[in-house]
């Protein structure tokens, strides 16, 4: 649910590429976003990809199974888009360039 639809119960264009965002980060992780764990922490699936995104272990976030099967440039780039649709401001600095 989009951070816009939760706090206003307004849907926008922004609500459909947030949703598209975290659809990418649940296909790569193969967790659900609501559902989501972790020991270290108590961030849902969004909050963690940014934190590993930031610390440059974005590749940890990967489902065991597609470990064998994707080109990392490729999972990557899709981690990124996907954490471009869920920020909050449009505005992208120099570290976000694809």
């Amino acid at each position: 649910m989009s951070p816009e639809y939760a706090v206003d119960g307004k849907f926008s264009t922004k609500s459909d590429v947030f949703s598209l965002g975290v659809l990418l980060l649940e296909i790569v992780s193969g967790a659900k976003n609501r559902k989501f764990s972790h020991p270290d922490h108590h961030q849902n699936l969004l909050g963690h990809a940014w934190l590993l995104w930031n610390e440059g272990k974005a590749m940890e976030i990967t489902d065991d199974c597609l470990k064998q099967s994707y080109d990392e440039s490729q999972v990557l780039r899709c981690i990124h888009v996907a954490l471009l649709f869920v920020q909050k401001l449009a505005e992208i600095d120099q570290r976000w360039h694809l």
